[in-house]
């Protein structure tokens, strides 16, 4: 199994100084990101969808190996509820132009309230809109996306159901896909304003995961996303995702300084 292992989003002051280099303007944050990870989750675009030249950025600031996945337009999930939507889905998928070729998948995070029984007739249209492009992995928050008509439903549409650590949500995990794609989100007991340090270690949790992951096989493709919420720092919660299926442990600047000021 090819796995990538990204955080949702860069862009969090709590990083700067711990993550960051602390003189690191916040224009390079992206930049500095690339040359650790090779793939991250756009979780701005679930507030607004971007203007072209900050994309036409995001592209300059990677790599081309580099990945991005991208959270549909709350607009389009959560206001409109995957109901008449296709003037906003041509504006999202316009705005991604510039980064096209780095995009893997585009994440339908659906509110809690929405079944499956009210989604599924909106689904088969907006499917019949979306180019082939990029996978599209729907993440139901309601409890009848478990349900056993969700589950084949999805798995004979090669749909792929997202995996997540969100609170409130009793996630059974099914494979419905030729991919997997993980959300460790945690709960919102971990201010903003806390984010870069570890303050709730979820150790256990995270080789829970990688035990599950290690046991799964003919799936060829996992995309597990760490957010800060999950630990209090989501670059740290990724590291140790990542030394638990054996890659190399990444070492930032600030990580290295910290090291150097042990001895």
């Amino acid at each position: 199994m090819n796995i990538k292992i990204g955080c949702t989003g860069w862009s969090y002051q709590g990083w700067s100084g711990t993550f960051y280099p602390k003189n690191l303007k916040s224009s390079q944050w992206l930049k500095y990101y690339s040359q650790l990870f090779e793939i991250t989750e756009i979780n701005s675009t679930f507030y607004k969808i971007p203007a072209q030249e900050i994309v036409r950025r995001w592209n300059a600031d990677t790599p081309r190996h580099f990945r991005f996945t991208a959270k549909f337009p709350l607009i389009i999930t959560h206001e409109k509820r995957l109901e008449n939507v296709n003037s906003e889905v041509f504006s999202f998928l316009t705005s991604l132009t510039p980064i096209h070729d780095k995009v893997s998948a585009l994440v339908l995070q659906l509110p809690p309230s929405l079944s499956f029984e009210e989604a599924k007739p909106r689904l088969g249209e907006l499917f019949d809109m979306l180019p082939n492009d990029f996978v599209y992995p729907i993440e139901g928050r309601h409890e009848s996306w478990f349900s056993e008509d969700a589950v084949s439903y999805l798995k004979q549409n090669k749909h792929c159901l997202v995996w997540n650590e969100v609170v409130g949500v009793k996630n059974p995990m099914p494979i419905t896909s030729d991919y997997l794609y993980i959300r460790l989100i945690g709960n919102r007991s971990i201010p903003d304003s806390d984010f870069g340090r570890i303050l709730n270690d979820r150790s256990e949790l995270i080789s829970s995961w990688a035990k599950r992951l290690k046991e799964i096989q003919n799936v060829p493709l996992a995309m597990i996303m760490a957010n800060n919420h999950f630990e209090g720092f989501g670059p740290a919660t990724a590291n140790s995702l990542r030394m638990q299926f054996g890659m190399k442990e990444l070492i930032w600047e600030e990580k290295k300084q910290k090291t150097l000021g042990s001895f």
